[in-house]
């Protein structure tokens, strides 16, 4: 199949655009994530439930490193998978939930939406 070169550049500014969006979502996660956690670490209750999963303070590291393009975009879209693993494990502990759906309903809904965001 012969593609021409103004096809692959317009396939190459739809991925670039689809990149982005995925990239702003992941860093809409991180802000939610980041949070919703600074909240729940600030409450005395949080710390044993959340010491049973190895938080033990919060701090959302992200990586210094970029690709060879300089363009992080890819590199947020895979923290952002990350970052929904580790919170989608936070929520599959009941105690926690309950706790928060008690205490802290509204960082539960901001967890909730990281862990079921889709992967771009």
């Amino acid at each position: 199949m012969w593609v021409t070169r103004s096809e692959r550049e317009y396939i190459r500014r739809q991925q670039a655009a689809a990149l982005l969006a995925a990239a702003h979502e992941a860093e809409a996660r991180f802000n939610a994530a980041h949070w919703a956690l600074e909240v729940l670490v600030a409450d005395p209750a949080a710390i044993p439930l959340l010491a049973r999963h190895g938080i033990h303070r919060v701090a959302l590291g992200r990586s210094a490193r970029l690709p060879t393009n300089g363009r992080g975009e890819g590199l947020a879209v895979l923290e952002g998978i990350v970052l929904r693993g580790v919170v989608s494990a936070l929520l599959e502990d009941p105690s926690l939930v309950r706790w928060l759906s008690r205490d802290h309903p509204a960082q539960l809904a901001a967890l909730h939406e990281v862990a079921s965001a889709t992967a771009g």
